[in-house]
């Protein structure tokens, strides 16, 4: 290699060295580099946080409509198909999703114990599309009752079921369980009400 070859090579990593040490101490668009690295991870987080949102809304408004439904029902001394009929359309209401017609399902059961018997389902009212089977039992078959409850003699309770499809905002994004179930039992305030009530 020459000397004017050696010189050149010299002169061009000094220069590389001077834009490399002009470079460092430069800190204009530090702020956009940050900003455009962690934009991606505030996005995820936010989605995140919104879909869990959505999800704990959706549980909780289930689980009081299940308790609303029970607890309207319950007050009554005696009830019939049309009374049902507008408890579940106004309780519907309490979910606050415009889908629930197409999404949910709401059965309500009497379930009640005569002279020491077995516990069976006395009669079943259900309301909604998304057509889902109880949990608790079928009319007049024995009966199921939530967190293993058991009814003395001659007791009866009133049980909610509510089933709802949640609708994800992100699908995929966060993994949760589409399928919402939320119970309720209350006891008739003002005397059994085990007779049918031809719903």
């Amino acid at each position: 290699m020459s000397l004017t070859d050696m010189s050149v090579f010299r002169r061009t990593i000094e220069a590389t060295r001077g834009i490399a040490r002009r470079l460092l101490a430069d800190n204009k668009g530090v702020a956009g580099i940050e900003m455009a690295v962690i934009t991606p991870v505030l996005l995820l987080m936010m989605c995140g946080g919104g879909e869990i949102a959505f999800y704990a809304r959706s549980h909780f408004q289930a689980s009081q409509m299940a308790s609303t439904v029970a607890d309207a029902v319950s007050r009554y001394e005696a009830v019939t198909s049309a009374d049902i009929a507008s408890i579940f359309t106004v309780s519907s209401e309490i979910m606050g999703a415009a889908d629930f017609k197409e999404n949910g399902y709401v059965v309500l059961s009497s379930v009640s114990r005569t002279g020491g018997g077995a516990t069976t389902v006395a009669w079943q009212c259900k309301g909604g599309t998304a057509v889902n089977a109880s949990r608790v039992g079928a009319a007049n078959k024995a009966a199921t009752l939530p967190g293993s409850l058991v009814l003395d003699a001659t007791d009866n309770v009133i049980v909610a079921e509510v089933f709802y499809k949640h609708t994800k905002l992100f699908e995929g994004f966060v993994p949760l369980e589409e399928q919402l179930y939320k119970t309720a039992v209350f006891r008739p305030r003002l005397g059994s009400l085990t007779s049918v009530p031809g719903c």
